[in-house]
C-alpha cells in the first residue's frame, strides 16, 4: 500500500504535481493516486485538483501524524518508531501492551485520551487536538535508584524545548512538572518494571498543555492550569514543539547514560519552581512541611523545618504561599 507520507512529500515538492507524474514516481495507477488523495483529504489535508496542472497541496492539518512528525525530527533513537491514534484510553496503557516487541525509543501519540492519568492516579485532562499526549518506551541501563532523576530529565528536556521554540523558559517543579507564572503546563509520569536490582523497562508518559484556552479547562482547573497558547497569546505549532522535545530528551538521555545526571540536576536547581519556597510534601507515608532548600545528587528533595532537614525521594509537592512562579 502507498505510504501516505510519501505522497504528501511529493505533493509538497512543487506547487502543482500531476496525477500522471505521481503515479509514475510511485509505481501505481492514477486511480490509486486519486483514492489516496481522497484519504488525505479525509485526514484533514486541503488538496485541490486543477485540469492540466495537477494536484495542489493547500494546507496540512494540525495533526501529529507520524510522517508529519518525522519530517522535522532529527534523532537517532527517540521517536524513530511512532504509533499514532486519534483516541486512546491511555498512551501509557498502549505502551505496556507493546513491551517485549517495541524497540527502545518507540513513541505513542494520541490526539486525546479517555483515561489519562497523572501522579497518584489523578485524572489528566486531555482534550482532542489541543495538547501533546505521549508515551515513550525506554530500556535504560542505569539502576532503579536513578529513576527519580528520569522524571526531572524529561522536565528539563521539555523546558529547553519550550525555550528553543517559544522563547520563554518554564520552571521545573520537583519531581515532574513544568510551571510558568503559577500555572501548571505539563506533567510527567513514569512506570517501571524490573527485578534483581535493575530496570527492565521504563514507560515515560507526558501531558503537555499546548493550545487550550482558559475556557477549555474544567472550572476547578482554571486557576491552576495553563497552556502555551495562553502565555504566547497565539496558537502554537504542536509538531515543532514535539520534535524539539524529543531531540532535547534524546540529548539529555544519552548524556545521562554516559556521564550521569549532573547536568540535569544543575538545570533543575537553577531554573526551579520549588527551591526557596515553602512546601508541603506527601510521600504516601508522611507529610513534610517546610522550606524546599536543595535537590540532592540522588534527585531527592531536601526540606528544612525548624533547623531539621528531611530527604524526600518521591512524593506529591504542594507549593504554599510565596512569590509567583515566573
Amino acid at each position: 500500500m502507498l505510504h501516505l507520507g510519501t505522497l504528501v512529500n511529493l505533493l509538497a515538492s512543487a506547487p502543482f504535481v500531476s496525477g500522471e507524474e505521481l503515479a509514475s514516481r510511485l509505481g501505481v495507477t492514477r486511480t490509486a493516486i486519486w483514492k489516496q488523495v481522497g484519504i488525505l483529504r479525509e485526514l484533514g489535508y486541503q488538496i485541490t485538483a486543477h485540469p492540466r496542472r495537477g494536484y495542489h497541496l493547500v494546507a496540512r492539518p494540525d495533526k501529529l501524524y507520524p510522517w508529519e512528525v518525522g519530517r522535522d525530527l532529527h534523532t537517532e533513537l527517540i521517536g524513530k518508531t511512532i504509533e499514532y491514534y486519534e483516541e486512546l484510553p491511555s498512551t501509557n496503557r498502549r505502551a505496556k501492551e507493546l513491551l517485549g516487541s517495541a524497540t527502545e525509543g518507540t513513541l505513542i501519540l494520541a490526539e486525546t485520551q479517555q483515561q489519562g492519568r497523572g501522579r497518584l492516579g489523578r485524572s489528566w485532562f486531555s482534550p482532542p487536538g489541543t495538547g501533546i499526549w505521549l508515551s515513550l518506551i525506554l530500556y535504560p541501563s542505569f539502576p532503579p535508584a536513578e529513576l527519580a532523576k528520569l522524571n526531572l530529565l524529561a522536565a528539563v528536556a521539555l523546558s529547553r524545548a519550550v525555550l528553543a521554540t517559544l522563547a520563554f523558559r518554564p520552571l521545573v517543579k520537583w519531581p515532574n512538572d513544568l510551571y510558568y507564572q503559577g500555572r501548571k503546563l505539563s506533567g510527567i509520569l513514569t512506570e517501571v518494571g524490573g527485578e534483581l536490582g535493575r530496570l527492565e523497562y521504563v514507560i515515560l508518559g507526558a501531558g503537555i498543555n499546548v493550545n487550550q484556552k482558559k475556557s477549555d479547562f474544567p472550572e476547578e482547573l482554571r486557576t491552576k492550569a495553563g497552556s502555551l497558547r495562553m502565555i504566547k497569546g497565539r496558537p502554537v505549532n504542536r509538531r515543532l514543539l514535539l520534535c524539539s522535545f524529543l531531540e532535547c530528551f534524546e540529548e539529555e538521555y544519552f548524556y545521562a547514560l554516559g556521564q550521569g545526571f549532573d547536568r540535569c540536576l544543575a538545570y533543575c536547581r537553577e531554573h526551579t519552581a520549588t527551591l526557596g519556597r515553602p512546601v508541603e510534601v506527601d510521600n504516601g507515608q508522611k507529610v513534610y512541611r517546610g522550606q524546599a532548600v536543595a535537590i540532592a545528587e540522588d534527585g531527592a528533595l531536601i526540606v528544612e523545618d525548624g533547623g531539621e532537614r528531611f530527604r524526600v525521594i518521591t512524593g506529591d509537592v504542594q507549593l504554599l504561599a510565596g512569590p509567583d512562579l515566573a
